[in-house]
């Protein structure tokens, strides 16, 4: 915010996709050499030396940052920079190499739906009396700190006494004593782990921040929801067990959740653009919404464009309302023109 609030010119937007498949990532860094060069060819014409070598030499420096051109959990860079200072964000979706020098930068690509949805930190598969916890990043399954996996680790930490007729653990076997059947008893288990989990889960989320994906069969999955499904650490839910998948597969259901979460969100994007128009609560005129912005008569901005072009004149109304803390977003929607391409919601 700080760098988006400067007046310093010029302001420099280098927009850079990444392909993590590329062998010593190569082609990334060949791509960043080339808009590097046009960004020093619009320097040199319309700018001072004095007035962005400094930044120049920063840029430059990044090619020497291997971890930035390796990294493939980034599909895009955004690297914004002037004179003062330089940021860097990483994008979880793909982009056309693009660079611009002037007076504003291109912000749009970090207003899309897929950037301002909370990605969710792990995916967790959850059984009647385990749990398999993957980085959503990697899809690697890993271990939490803290956390048993299997009620039958967690077991040796419960008091028995405070559960009279439950089962007595040795190692992965069970023995079942009292009056009630083995069924009774595991869902009984079941139940005392879950109550477990949700602590541990909600301890993870109000410490860290963390948030989760839930999956699972109906058996498992739908009794933990039917507890504990209001509860803020739980970012979605796939339904199904996620366990027998190849890594492959696990990546593209987990695709297939974004992809879908990201659509739902942009016909609620659509959605409250139409009603407002219905309202007459809509307006597209780039200098009265300029004029609205300044009067704080603006709710939300929507820009819709199909993905190709980045105009100067809606970034810097987007910055505006960024600015001002009004709610923007911007939705790419190739091949459909029915909307107007800059909508400001009035209170």
């Amino acid at each position: 915010m700080n760098l988006l609030t400067s007046d310093i010119e010029p302001k420099i937007s280098i927009i850079l996709p990444i392909h993590p498949e590329t062998p010593q990532a190569e082609s990334n860094l060949l791509t960043y050499k080339n808009l590097l060069k046009d960004v020093k060819k619009d320097l040199t014409y319309n700018y001072p030396r004095r007035e962005w070598m400094t930044m120049v030499d920063r840029l430059e420096a990044l090619t020497l940052d291997r971890n930035l051109w390796n990294n493939n959990s980034n599909k895009a860079l955004l690297i914004f920079a002037n004179s003062e200072a330089m940021e860097i964000c990483k994008m979880s979706h793909t982009v056309l190499a693009k660079e611009h020098v002037g007076n504003t930068f291109l912000v749009q690509d970090l207003l899309l739906p897929e950037e301002q949805m909370d990605r969710p930190d792990y995916l967790i598969n959850i059984s009647r009396d385990r749990i398999n916890i993957f980085d959503v990043d990697t899809m690697q399954e890993v271990e939490l700190a803290g956390i048993h996996d299997k009620f039958s680790d967690y077991y040796s930490d419960f008091d028995a006494n405070s559960n009279l007729n439950s089962g007595s653990y040795g190692g992965m076997t069970a023995t079942y004593h009292g009056h009630r059947t083995k069924s009774e008893e595991q869902q009984k288990d079941q139940m005392i782990y879950y109550q477990y989990l949700d602590k541990k889960l909600m301890e993870l989320h109000q410490g860290i921040g963390y948030t989760f994906i839930l999956a699972g069969l109906p058996e498992a999955l739908d009794v933990y929801l039917n507890s504990y499904d209001n509860d803020k650490y739980i970012a979605g839910i796939m339904h199904g067990s996620i366990l027998n998948l190849t890594h492959n597969q696990l990546s593209d259901r987990i695709q297939e959740y974004f992809a879908f979460e990201r659509n739902a969100d942009i016909e609620k994007i659509k959605h409250s653009v139409n009603s407002a128009k219905e309202q007459n609560r809509v307006i597209n005129d780039l200098n009265i919404i300029d004029f609205a912005l300044n009067n704080r008569d603006v709710k939300s901005l929507v820009s819709f464009n199909d993905g190709s072009s980045y105009s100067v004149e809606h970034n810097i109304l987007l910055i505006k309302s960024l600015i001002n803390k009004i709610s923007c977003r911007v939705v790419y929607t190739p091949g459909d023109t029915s909307y107007p391409s800059m909508n400001a919601i009035l209170y």
